[in-house]
């Protein structure tokens, strides 16, 4: 596993501020995955982590929706779906 990509963005929701997000945009094996991670959450809660596994096998389309999603602040929650409406 190698971390191709990491950006980290700050978001707040109507019971925080200031909740940072790192996305990881992971190659192995051929394909690429995005890892989400809430800074200082428990990676056991869907909330708070996510791994989507072999989203694509082209590179410039996984860094491109990397970019989408820090951008549009996603939390690990959402990037199943997102990833699901994105790539088909």
């Amino acid at each position: 596993m190698y971390i191709m990509r990491s950006l980290r963005t700050k978001a707040t929701s109507a019971s925080e501020e200031d909740i940072e997000i790192i996305y990881n945009l992971i190659f192995k094996d051929a394909l690429y995955s995005l890892e989400c991670i809430r800074v200082g959450g428990n990676e056991e809660e869907q909330n708070d982590y996510c791994l989507a596994e072999n989203i694509t096998d082209d590179e410039t389309e996984a860094e491109v929706f990397l970019k989408h999603l820090s951008k549009g602040i996603a939390f690990p929650v959402h990037i199943k779906d997102l990833v699901d409406d994105y790539f088909n």
